[in-house]
């Protein structure tokens, strides 16, 4: 998503959270508003589900319309090293049970990590209430919960072919694997959200890589012709790093 001159960064993560909306409203019952708002101190902005507390700000997830796990969404915006284009900066998504606070599972992005993947998954599979959540669907849909004592049934999604996961990654790994309760035509949702998402990193991969991408156009018949004034020098640590 491109910051034109007559857009600013809130406009751009304003829509963005619009977007999270649809996924959320399109898949999962229930009401919410996810809102953008400037994060503390930083020229940066954060989209996540409206509340006073974190634990306001959590999205209740269902299983034969009993509550019984939360869905927490947090995403920081900026521009990218051009100051054109939205960034995802961090984000973390998790999934807790209501039976206690430790989360059942986390998938956390962070641009600056240094320290671990800067995209992982942490799994908090030690106890119950992970099984307690596929037990419950298990007796409502069995068809997808097959082995509901048996984690490593489960297929965590990792985002395809190339990209990290996203958040309509996260909602049909919830719908799918674990057996929630979804919306009539969550699937057309998902994919609406889930094709923006990799559109926008496709472009982002072809910025950090212009001669890889003008290399495969040409190869498949483009006539392209490369702008004196563009800098096209590769940013290989999209590539490198771990």
């Amino acid at each position: 998503m491109s910051v034109s001159e007559s857009q600013s960064l809130a406009e751009c993560s304003a829509s963005f959270a619009e977007e999270v909306q649809e996924s959320l409203d399109g898949t999962l019952p229930g009401a919410r508003r996810v809102v953008s708002r400037r994060a503390a101190g930083r020229d940066r902005y954060i989209v996540q589900p409206e509340g006073a507390t974190s634990a306001d700000r959590r999205v209740p997830v269902f299983v034969a319309g009993d509550h019984l796990a939360d869905l927490s969404i947090s995403l920081f915006l900026d521009l990218d090293r051009t100051g054109r284009y939205l960034k995802t900066v961090r984000s973390e998504i998790a999934v807790h049970s209501v039976l206690d606070r430790t989360p059942l599972v986390r998938l956390e992005y962070r641009a600056d990590m240094h320290s671990a993947p800067i995209s992982h998954w942490q799994i908090h599979a030690e106890r119950g209430s992970f099984s307690h959540l596929l037990a419950r669907a298990y007796a409502h849909r069995p068809e997808l919960v097959e082995r509901p004592h048996d984690l490593s049934s489960l297929h965590f999604p990792v985002g395809g072919e190339r990209f990290r996961p996203c958040l309509e990654d996260v909602l049909q790994f919830l719908v799918l694997e674990c057996g929630v309760d979804a919306c009539d035509g969550w699937e057309a949702a998902l994919h609406k959200g889930r094709i923006a998402w990799r559109r926008r990193q496709l472009g982002a991969a072809v910025r950090d890589l212009p001669d890889e991408a003008a290399r495969v156009l040409a190869e498949a018949g483009w006539t392209l012709t490369r702008p004196a004034e563009v800098d096209a020098t590769p940013k290989h640590s999209s590539l490198t790093t771990w």
